[in-house]
């Protein structure tokens, strides 16, 4: 129904690395995941228990009201969760620990929580959180939070100078399909360095031609020119033998 769409906030959360937990790590995961984002909400001053919420696999989908800041939620509340995760991480052992994809979008959306959200929002949000450059830069980094913000969110909010980034901060990717998207590592955490670029691999050196060798000589192994040098021998041999007889 056209008329329940409506443009909203949206975040997709993914803890980095769920698949790879056990069964009971995952459930702490989700946990610490949960309690993360309450504090960092809290903290920031925004109203989450009006948000609507989505468990997902490894993460949550948030759609937030329209009262709730998007100068706010992309600054704000982006440090106070990388705040949020780091005392976390301080107290939890090394296989609980949280790594975020923070993604934040604004676009059509429709339906609740308990019904399901519906809508371009929605997906481009989810798709954005698991995109291939955001995970790389935890998988080859230290990070703890990376955020990647749609192009909409950046040419409004951040280029409009709404919040305490400035675009040399972000680094523009392909989010998949041709997608514009900012990644951001809050806090200063360093990029992680380009792979190498893999030398290019030497041709092969021609192989010689069948009877040829180095110098021009004809090829046939060490005994290639035994008629000459025998020929050489004989000839002195001779010589010799009739110097004598002179």
């Amino acid at each position: 129904m056209g008329h329940d769409f409506e443009r909203r906030l949206v975040l997709a959360v993914r803890a980095h690395g769920y698949g790879t937990r056990t069964a009971r790590m995952q459930e702490l995961i989700r946990e610490g995941l949960r309690e993360t984002l309450d504090v960092a909400a809290g903290r920031a001053r925004l109203d989450r228990p009006s948000w609507g919420r989505a468990g997902e696999v490894g993460g949550e989908l948030a759609v937030l009201p329209p009262g709730e800041p998007e100068s706010v939620v992309c600054d704000g509340f982006v440090h106070q969760v990388r705040a949020a995760v780091r005392e976390h991480n301080r107290l939890t052992a090394a296989d609980g620990r949280l790594r975020l994809r923070l993604a934040i979008h604004f676009g059509m959306t429709a339906g609740d929580a308990a019904g399901g959200f519906a809508g371009p929002g929605p997906v481009v949000a989810r798709e954005l959180a698991g995109c291939a450059a955001a995970r790389d830069v935890l998988e080859r980094g230290t990070a703890e939070l990376v955020v990647i913000m749609s192009a909409g969110v950046v040419e409004d909010t951040v280029a409009g100078q709404l919040t305490s980034l400035e675009q040399r901060d972000l680094r523009e990717v392909d989010a998949g399909g041709g997608r514009r998207a900012w990644l951001w590592l809050p806090g200063g955490d360093p990029w992680p360095e380009a792979p190498p670029t893999p030398e290019p691999t030497p041709e092969p050196e021609p192989a010689p031609e069948p009877g040829a060798a180095s110098g021009g000589r004809p090829a046939g192994g060490p005994f290639a020119d035994a008629h000459i040098i025998a020929g050489q021998v004989a000839g002195r041999d001779i010589n010799n033998h009739f110097g004598d007889r002179a």
